[in-house]
């Protein structure tokens, strides 16, 4: 990946200290490496087996397979089009995370927030609808909301806060996200969840 390359380590120095058998080797592969599995311990010493080929896109009579084989819920994750979320209701879908997988598997370069209100207009307000990629700060989760998100997914933070600081890394972060967003609120002159609404919303 660009990023990958662009924000490489520059020091090219051998620290064993820190990396045991030189600098770890992110995304070698793009999977998991063998190169690299002294960062992964879990995984060494498991029989090596063929890479599984591609199974394909799956279909809407897989998603129906998958609801009559199982009684928990079914979300369904990389929505990001009105006809797939309506089609995702009619097949009994139980909630929609709106997607693009890190920009990597989905290649409309939409962002997921502005698919985020024709996904909601698709589903009629029949599920929940969940939105991420990127959420950064309180405004951020403000504005899914304000546009129909049912809830707003953060990945990045909280892994940032947890290798920084372990436990209270992630405590602090997430603390941050919720003062941030309970400002943008009292900013806003709401004081309930359900008053977050569109109008709150200047076009770009």
């Amino acid at each position: 990946r660009v990023t990958m390359v662009r924000e490489a380590r520059r020091d090219t120095r051998d620290c064993i200290k820190c990396h045991l058998g030189g600098p770890p080797l992110p995304g070698v592969s793009g999977r998991v490496d063998d190169r690299d599995n002294r960062r992964k311990p879990n995984l060494v010493g498991y029989e090596k087996l063929p890479p599984q080929l591609e199974k394909g896109t799956p279909t809407w009579k897989f998603v129906d397979r998958l609801k009559q084989s199982t009684g928990m819920k079914v979300l369904l994750k990389g929505i990001v089009t009105e006809e797939d979320a309506a089609l995702a209701v009619e097949h009994g879908v139980d909630g929609l995370f709106v997607s693009n997988h890190g920009g990597r598997a989905e290649n409309s370069r939409r962002a997921t927030i502005v698919s985020l209100p024709e996904v909601v207009k698709g589903t009629a307000g029949k599920i929940p609808v969940i939105c991420d990629g990127g959420f950064r700060r309180g405004t951020d989760v403000f504005k899914a909301l304000a546009l129909g998100a049912t809830a707003a997914g953060i990945g990045r933070p909280y892994i940032w806060g947890l290798g920084a600081f372990g436990q209270e890394g992630v405590e602090a972060v997430l603390a941050i996200m919720h003062k941030e967003f309970e400002l943008t609120m009292k900013q806003s002159g709401v004081t309930a969840l359900s008053q977050i609404a569109m109008r709150h919303i200047a076009p770009a």
